[in-house]
């Protein structure tokens, strides 16, 4: 089997990655509702520009974008490591998280990916009517079977991510999180029931250094629009008043540093450690743009200026 990229990350996530800013960018985007030739030149120019890590979930797409993925790391094994989700049926909504049934949806998405083992598999959401211990259990008996090789959560609330980070310590595992966090903080209410890294959650995440992987961190494209704009019909979550501050003053640093707003922003996540910003380009363009990122040098004093301005 091909030596996963992953095992280059483990002393990463284990220590925040601080030495190797530039591998910490997670790749996501469009994969399985795009033509199969447009996912497969940006993974290979993510792939190519020193990325690791690409991911995806077994609900995107309707169901299509891990097998989009996996038809480009059948071409290329070994190439980048790969995470995904489960926890959601093809339309979106949660699935009981039992262990056969999580067990069965794992080797549907070991087959759509077509690997041997997922390098890190993570809940895409709770199931609250369920113990963490039942949970944490069924974690570490996919890590025992072979099926992946780190486990992690998405959007659990800060108590039950507490319980399940202290379950998984007590058997040798690190949890991995996933929450959205960037520059910009939403409106909760217009999230859809997804979580953002707030001062409860992040508090979980820093008592027991865990990696957090930053869902949206560049705020669905907020940074790079000039305007007020809906997202898939409904309002911007980010279109606040201190987010377009915070976009302004963007503006101006960008201005000054000869780069483009959206590339400050993600500068400002990766400032960060311990946070794998998640991007989701649609163009090698636009992935550059990101890439860009990892070369702002931002001081302490401008990361606390775009967050809070004065």
């Amino acid at each position: 089997m091909p030596h996963s990229p992953l095992d280059l990350l483990d002393d990463l996530l284990d220590q925040d990655g601080v030495a190797t800013a530039a591998h910490r960018f997670v790749l996501g985007g469009p994969f399985g509702a795009e033509p199969a030739e447009d996912s497969s030149e940006r993974l290979s120019h993510f792939a190519d520009a020193g990325g690791l890590l690409v991911e995806t979930s077994h609900s995107y797409a309707g169901g299509r974008a891990e097998a989009a993925v996996g038809q480009w790391l059948r071409r290329n094994p070994g190439t980048l490591a790969v995470t995904t989700k489960i926890g959601h049926d093809t339309t979106g909504q949660d699935i009981p998280l039992g262990h056969e049934n999580v067990h069965d949806h794992v080797r549907a998405s070991l087959d759509n990916l077509g690997v041997e083992v997922i390098d890190l598999l993570l809940y895409h959401c709770d199931d609250p009517v369920r113990p963490v211990t039942e949970l944490a259990d069924t974690l570490v008996s996919l890590v025992e079977a072979g099926h992946v090789r780190r486990v992690g959560v998405s959007n659990w609330r800060a108590e039950r991510l507490t319980s399940l980070a202290h379950e998984l310590a007590e058997r040798g595992h690190t949890l991995v999180a996933s929450y959205q966090f960037s520059l910009a903080e939403p409106d909760p209410a217009l999230l859809e029931g997804s979580l953002h890294a707030d001062a409860a959650l992040l508090g979980v995440v820093r008592e027991h250094r865990l990696p957090l992987l930053g869902w949206s961190s560049q705020a669905r494209g907020f940074f790079a629009r000039t305007g007020t704009q809906q997202v898939n019909g409904r309002p911007d979550p980010y279109d606040t008043e201190d987010n377009r501050a915070r976009r302004r003053r963007c503006r101006e640093l960008a201005g000054q540093l000869g780069t483009r707003p959206e590339t400050v922003a993600l500068a400002w996540t990766l400032h960060h450690p311990g946070i794998w910003p998640s991007i989701g380009p649609r163009t090698t363009e636009q992935l550059d743009r990101s890439l860009e990122a990892r070369r702002l040098n931002l001081t302490s004093a401008q990361v606390r200026w775009l967050r809070h301005g004065g």
